[in-house]
């Protein structure tokens, strides 16, 4: 009898052993964004090739894959310290564990040599207005560069060496999870783009001397490029940085081909504002937004005489090249429900009286354009049907049937 109790006991004893090895190796993968990751955290794909970003939980920036998962850790630009590699594949092994070539791991212990490096792509086609733009990619290659991550499409004119267009896409779900970094990368020209120095010619003392050049009076010039009053050429991001989730996404945004001369009055003005109405937009839907940004139109400026001068940044080098925008634009897809909206905002901070808008203006519809679009210093505003901006501009991407997205 007692040997039968005992035999029983071991049975008992394996089954529950058995049960919890069930529960653990059946486990999710979850871990704390700000607790559970290195300093340089690689790329984590999933088996579509899709980055796997944080979400929002009673406060806390989660990272969950299922059990059993396929994922491949990406150190796009640098390699995996533990590793000496710069991708690898591997499995969620439950809890915080990742398993590769039958060694669990520790997301910690995957950390990059060096923060993810971007790339950017060139000549991938024509795009624009009578193909009149080249599409460029700016995004993140692996395993040599077999694998490539698009994260930002480029439509620039390389004759006026401008960017027509920017489209990205805005994760609503995970924005609220961003990483949030005060240091910013300086802007990067990369070659083949530009036949100026950009920074040069995005510099106040640049700008400054351009305007006493071509309007022909300093006093003039001074009043039109002031500082203090936000009233220089800043770089005008197209594809925020914002709009994105991980620092690796973030820094990636900084590249001159994803910037238009804009007034600071109005990059950081109501171009800003529209940049947070569209996230909240995003992160109350939950949902993906489908994002184009671009210019039109040439600013001009009265010379002393009252006479418009058209305004390049590249005349400072002598090069009819890097027009200021007269305005910038950027069109809302929420792809799931078929709704957009374009909005565009005027690039001009020393406008006394509003300009006519090219659509019929809608914005009253749109209940997510929630700031002072009548505000002129800081980037007069309206609202349009993107079929009907796109008979003014051609740049605006064809959407072909969608309803207006109001809220």
């Amino acid at each position: 009898m007692a040997n039968m109790e005992s035999k029983q006991g071991i049975m008992v004893l394996g089954f529950l052993i058995v049960l919890l090895f069930v529960s653990v190796n059946g486990q999710d993968c979850v871990w704390d964004k700000d607790t559970d990751f290195p300093e340089d955290p690689p790329l984590i794909f999933d088996s579509n090739l899709e980055l796997i970003r944080p979400v929002l939980e009673n406060g806390k920036r989660i990272v969950s894959v299922p059990s059993g998962s396929s994922l491949t850790l990406a150190c796009s630009g640098s390699e995996l310290i533990n590793l000496g590699m710069e991708a690898v594949e591997a499995k969620c092994a439950g809890g915080v564990m990742l398993a590769i070539e039958g060694t669990e791991w520790e997301i910690w212990s995957l950390g990059c040599s060096n923060h993810v490096k971007e790339t950017i792509r060139r000549n991938l086609g024509t795009c624009g207005e009578a193909d009149q733009g080249d599409r460029h990619s700016i995004g993140f290659e692996y395993y040599g560069g077999s694998i490539y991550y698009e994260l930002i499409s480029v439509c620039f004119g390389p004759v006026s060496e401008t960017t027509l267009r920017t489209e990205h896409v805005l994760h609503g779900a995970n924005i609220a999870a961003k990483d949030i970094e005060t240091s910013r990368p300086s802007f990067k020209t990369s070659t083949g783009f530009f036949s100026v120095s950009m920074s040069t010619v995005y510099s106040q003392a640049s700008q400054l001397q351009l305007m006493t050049d071509i309007l022909g009076d300093s006093d003039l010039a001074n009043n039109i490029i002031d500082p203090s009053q936000q009233l220089y050429f800043a770089k005008g991001h197209m594809s925020p940085d914002a709009d994105f989730v991980t620092v690796a996404e973030q820094d990636a945004t900084y590249y001159f081909i994803n910037a238009l001369p804009q007034w600071q009055a109005f990059n950081n003005g109501n171009w800003k504002y529209l940049e947070y109405a569209t996230r909240d937009l995003a992160e109350s839907h939950g949902s993906d937004l489908r994002v184009y940004s671009g210019g039109w139109s040439l600013l001009q400026l009265d010379d002393i005489n009252g006479n418009p001068v058209d305004i390049l940044l590249g005349l400072s080098e002598g090069k009819e090249v890097v027009p200021v925008p007269s305005l910038t634009w950027k069109v809302v897809y929420e792809e799931s429900s078929s709704k957009a909206a374009a909005i565009v905002g005027i690039n001009n901070p020393h406008i006394t009286t509003a300009p006519s808008p090219l659509c019929s203006d809608l914005c009253s519809s749109l209940t997510w354009i929630d700031f002072n679009l009548d505000d002129l210093a800081h980037g007069y505003t309206y609202c349009c049907a993107v079929d009907d901006l796109r008979q003014a501009i051609p740049y605006i991407p064809d959407l072909g049937n969608v309803g207006l997205l109001t809220n």
